[in-house]
Parts: structure tokens; C-alpha cells; sequence
């Protein structure tokens, strides 16, 4: 051991050079490496501040007789679920990536010009783009954007947030357009059933009134008769001048509504329905605990951590090949 030591101290300066070489590499990396700076925002579930232009359209629905179960998805939970997912969602990223311009920056600093490289660089830029929550006991979520300077990630969060809440805020006014849409021929597929049925009724009511009315003027009963033992659905009791004169009203109803009520009620629901204007209004699916921010250190290199850790391992290096040298010393003097 003490023969060691004494080979570790006669060769410290091996070392040091072996130490300093690594320690001068890991100074020209954190120089030179890519610097990687990373904004950040944080956000919860929206409130009604957020989503009114939203709940406007939601309500003027729900007034026109939309069942309330239809809206599941436009609930407050539903909305912030679903912008956390298409803002972790690749398909997005590479969309804004591309749209933006941003991936044929990159691939322009960094030289790289074939399918595959710029495959490779859009799966790292995508890596930089996140959101999750820090703890998993509440819903806050910390949406995080990287780029190669404070300004870019902070400016391109800010980018990537709109990009996302337009497509959620255009995808609920679709859905929103689809469902008034399909209340409306609901509607109107009720009413036009209903108006059908009526009048096939109106036409079976003429039909039996003119039979009742043949029947009372052959039986010679004229007036309307009480406690006639009329078993058959032909209200010939009525009598044929009471038969007549009905027979001459149904004739002359050409509205249905008069003989079913709820075929008006259909009719004022379609109309309220169809005077209905969709406002296509901006909302959020979110509000902001921290709005994006410039960071204030760079994500990477940590260049002093790179510095201490290329030290170290000059440093361990150096001394392995001391111990080498020293072992094959022994060995050769034991031969």
C-alpha cells in the first residue's frame, strides 16, 4: 500500500495533465454544446371567465330544448383535459413545428438535410414541448417549450398555446354546429311525422263521419239520440244533421295543429331552434397560475456540472493508468 501511495505522488503531475486535458474538454463542451433554454407556464381548470363566450352558446341550446346530457364533453373538467392532451399530442407539435417553420431553421443551423436527420431532429424538438403535472395530487398542469434562446422558448410557448386553443376553440364550434344541427332535423323529422300522422287521422276521421252519417240517415235518425245502444265505432247517436255539419268541419280543417296540439308545440321548438345564431367566440380551456415566462438559466449544458464531472473523470482516468503502469511493474519485477 505504502508503494502505492508513493507511485500515486511521483506520478501526480500524469495526473493532473490527464485531469486538466478532460477538464479542458469539458470547458470547450459546455461552451460549444447546443444551449437548450426551457419557458414555462403553469395552468388549471378554466372558469366561467374563461369559457363564457362558450356557455353563451351552450345555454341559448339548452333554452331550445338540447338535452343537457349532449354537452358532457363542453364541461369544465372535459375542456382542460382536453387541451393538456392535444398539447402533449406529436401530430400537433409536428404541425406547428412545420407550419411555424421552425423545424427547417434547425435542420438549416444544423446542416442536416435528409429525410431521416430532420425525422431524428423534429422527435428531439418535439421532446422539448410538454405537459404535465408536477404533482400528481392536484390537476395543475406546467406546460414547458424549449428552444435555443430565452426569448424563442418563451415566445414559442406563447405560439404554441394559441395553436393549440384555436384548434380546441374551432373543433367545439364545430361540435357545437353539429349538434344544433342534428336537434334540427330531429325536430323536424318529429314534426313532419306528426303532421303525417294527423293527417292520415284527420282523413280516417272524414272517412268514418261520412259512413256514420250514411248509416244515421238510412236508420232515419235524424237527431241525436241518448242511451242508443251503439256498439260499432260509428257514432250514429250523433245524428245525420250533427253528422253532417261535422263532416263539413273536418273537411274544412287544413291545419293539423288544430286536431294536435303537441304538432305546434314541435313547430315552436323548431322555429325557436332555427333563430338560433352560434356566435363563433373565442374561449380558453384553461387559466393561467403563471403566464409564459423568459427562463432565467439555461436547461443545458450545465456547464459548471460538466466542467466538475470531466474533471473527475480525467482525474480517475489519470490514476488508472498510474495503477496499470504500476501493476505491470510489479509483475515484470516478480518474474
Amino acid at each position: 500500500m505504502r508503494d502505492l501511495i508513493l507511485t500515486l505522488w511521483r506520478s501526480k503531475l500524469l495526473i493532473l495533465c490527464v485531469a486538466g486535458l478532460f477538464a479542458a474538454g469539458g470547458i470547450a463542451y459546455a461552451l460549444l454544446a447546443p444551449q437548450v433554454w426551457v419557458s414555462q407556464a403553469e395552468i388549471k381548470q378554466p372558469t366561467l371567465k374563461e369559457i363564457e363566450s362558450l356557455e353563451l352558446n351552450i345555454n341559448q341550446l339548452m333554452n331550445a330544448q338540447v338535452p343537457e346530457t349532449a354537452f358532457t364533453a363542453f364541461e369544465k373538467k372535459a375542456l382542460y383535459e382536453d387541451f393538456v392532451n392535444n398539447f402533449n399530442s406529436f401530430n400537433n407539435k409536428r404541425q406547428f413545428l412545420l407550419e411555424k417553420g421552425y423545424l427547417d431553421a434547425e435542420a438549416a443551423r444544423h446542416e442536416v438535410t435528409d429525410g431521416k436527420g430532420k425525422r431524428l431532429l423534429l422527435r428531439q424538438m418535439a421532446e422539448g414541448i410538454d405537459a404535465r403535472a408536477p404533482d400528481k395530487a392536484k390537476e395543475d398542469v406546467v406546460l414547458s417549450f424549449a428552444a435555443s434562446t430565452a426569448e424563442e422558448a418563451k415566445a414559442r410557448l406563447e405560439q404554441y398555446i394559441d395553436f393549440i386553443q384555436a384548434q380546441e376553440s374551432a373543433a367545439k364550434g364545430k361540435e357545437l354546429d353539429t349538434l344544433w344541427r342534428n336537434r334540427i332535423k330531429t325536430l323536424q323529422s318529429q314534426y313532419e311525422s306528426a303532421r303525417a300522422d294527423t293527417l292520415k287521422q284527420l282523413q280516417d276521421d272524414i272517412l268514418r263521419t261520412e259512413y256514420s252519417l250514411r248509416i244515421s240517415q238510412a236508420a232515419g235518425i235524424e237527431t241525436p239520440v241518448q242511451n242508443l245502444q251503439n256498439r260499432d265505432s260509428f257514432a250514429i247517436d250523433l245524428g245525420a244533421r250533427a253528422l253532417a255539419e261535422k263532416l263539413k268541419v273536418l273537411k274544412e280543417i287544413k291545419n293539423p295543429e288544430f286536431m294536435n296540439s303537441d304538432i305546434g308545440d314541435l313547430r315552436l321548438q323548431l322555429s325557436s331552434l332555427q333563430a338560433i345564431k352560434l356566435e363563433a367566440l373565442p374561449f380558453h380551456s384553461f387559466a393561467y397560475q403563471a403566464s409564459p415566462t423568459e427562463p432565467l438559466s439555461r436547461d443545458k449544458p450545465k456547464r459548471p456540472l460538466v466542467v466538475v464531472l470531466a474533471t473527475l473523470l480525467g482525474g480517475m482516468l489519470g490514476v488508472g493508468i498510474v495503477l496499470v503502469r504500476f501493476a505491470f511493474r510489479e509483475q515484470g519485477g516478480a518474474r
